[in-house]
């Protein structure tokens, strides 16, 4: 625990200052909540075999959204952030609003794997001192390269995949196609590289690091709210449901390798990214706030674009907020344009 103390000291000097940036060229979305029917989307789980760095073969869950055949169609790969597990990209509704993201984008034509990371959800728990950055990204590596064959859980070979994280998800999946260069495109949502300020004190944090893994309920109610959401842009039965059903549990490396990576970014392996790359962030995420986020194109300068995207009244958890919708569709259009 003495080197992840060290990586929290100097977090907390990052996190004391900011760094003053010009405005950018943003691509700014519309704030609309009006879904189409996404009652005739199919879901089926599968389980992936990886061989991790213990010589064992593990299985990482993923749940496979899709609308009609499967053939054919751009895949996105979408990696949920730390806390959280599959089930951040398929949010049920509430009071007539869809929060599934990977309902939302089958039914215009994509096909959607949700994955569990290592480490949570349906997916194998090996010792949570062992579930590293390095190692996240290689169970993704081993997904992903499974899936350009059809001999893969899916039974279906895909020719375009569009790899899409959130917060910690967004780490991993630039870390995993940096070093393995997997992905057509990738999105990361909630996420980015300049130095910016924390709303908490990362030694408290440290604090709650005392098992391999953390239960799903280690953070109150009032923390996760605060933490991951403009409340005037939420349905309070959404803020009661992050907490009772989308909170999961986590492996203690995984927040020591955040800290570490938060703060030496030279590490995310941003710079061998090769594809497109889009990025979004909020105007009131606490945790990575999108006036910070102008500087991001200068940590992927081997991509051929990079996309920034503010969307607005939004906190950290994107998908469960009403206004979703600008989110969804910036995706959308940008993989379209990218890999259509």
């Amino acid at each position: 625990m003495s080197k992840l103390r060290s990586f929290v000291t100097s977090f907390s000097t990052v996190a004391a200052f900011c760094i003053a940036m010009g405005s950018s060229n943003v691509a700014r979305a519309d704030h609309d909540t009006a879904h189409d029917d996404d009652g005739h989307v199919s879901m089926d789980r599968v389980f992936f075999p990886v061989t991790l760095s213990d010589g064992r073969v593990h299985l990482i869950a993923g749940y496979l959204f899709f609308e009609g055949s499967v053939e054919s169609r751009v895949l996105q790969v979408a990696v949920h952030g730390a806390t959280h597990y599959h089930l951040y990209w398929d949010i049920p509704s509430f009071n007539g609003i869809s929060y599934s993201y990977a309902r939302y984008m089958a039914h215009r034509g994509y096909t959607v794997l949700a994955i569990d990371q290592l480490g949570t959800g349906a997916s194998a728990q090996p010792d949570g001192d062992t579930v590293t950055l390095p190692e996240t990204a290689s169970a993704l590596h081993q997904v992903m390269a499974s899936l350009r064959s059809p001999q893969n859980p899916t039974r279906h070979k895909f020719r375009k995949i569009a790899l899409v994280g959130h917060s910690n998800g967004s780490l991993t999946s630039v870390f995993a196609t940096g070093t393995y260069h997997d992905a057509d495109a990738l999105v990361t949502t909630a996420w980015m590289h300049p130095p910016h300020p924390l709303p908490f004190n990362p030694a408290d944090i440290l604090a709650l690091l005392t098992t391999p893994y953390l239960p799903a309920n280690t953070f109150s109610q009032a923390f996760r709210t605060a933490t991951f959401y403009h409340v005037p842009s939420t349905d309070p039965v959404l803020l009661d449901f992050e907490t009772n059903h989308l909170a999961a549990i986590q492996a203690r490396a995984q927040f020591i390798d955040l800290f570490q990576y938060g703060l030496n970014t030279n590490l995310t392996r941003s710079t061998a990214v090769t594809v497109p790359v889009l990025v979004q962030n909020g105007d009131f995420d606490a945790l990575q706030p999108a006036a910070f986020m102008s500087a991001e194109p200068t940590f992927y300068p081997s991509a051929p674009s990079v996309t920034l995207q503010t969307l607005n009244a939004m906190g950290h958890n994107i998908n469960g907020h009403r206004n979703h919708l600008q989110s969804w569709k910036g995706i959308d259009q940008w993989v379209r344009q990218m890999l259509h």
